[in-house]
């Protein structure tokens, strides 16, 4: 299974165009910070979250499902203060019983494993960041960050 997983796209709409057409994805995740960029862009399999930039949008501010037996998060990372550092993040991903947090935000790439949970951030894709996820048959998770220009 192949996602993308797209962040703070802040107006950039010919950069999501761009990644859109570049590959199949069987998900795209959006992770806030640009919902209005989605307008007319018709995707069967697509999760978003708002972000703080993403005033009067009726989307949650974080998303918790279950994909491929993985249990997942996407949140911008706002309601979570990451700027100031992920342990408010990782303590309720912790209670939650969550493998995999994707969040955005801070505009800055970034993948850490912590107590068991991959912390995944796209990057900014208004400077042309994002990131694929693949997982396995047997639920193994890879993460490559890439560019779009």
């Amino acid at each position: 299974m192949k996602i993308c997983v797209i962040s703070d796209s802040h107006g950039r709409r010919g950069l999501l165009e761009k990644v859109l057409e570049s590959e199949n994805f069987n998900w795209v995740f959006f992770l806030g910070d640009g919902l209005n960029d989605f307008k007319n862009i018709n995707l069967k399999n697509i999760k978003k979250v708002s972000g703080n930039c993403d005033l009067f949008s009726c989307e949650a501010g974080t998303l918790i499902f279950s994909l491929n037996g993985i249990k997942i998060m996407l949140t911008h990372g706002h309601l979570f203060k990451v700027k100031a550092g992920n342990n408010e993040l990782i303590q309720y991903a912790k209670k939650q019983g969550i493998k995999l947090v994707c969040y955005g935000h801070t505009h800055k790439e970034s993948l850490n494993i912590l107590d068991n949970i991959m912390l995944l951030n796209p990057g900014a894709l208004k400077d042309g960041k994002y990131a694929i996820i693949t997982i396995d048959n047997s639920g193994g998770i890879g993460v490559d960050f890439a560019r779009c220009e």
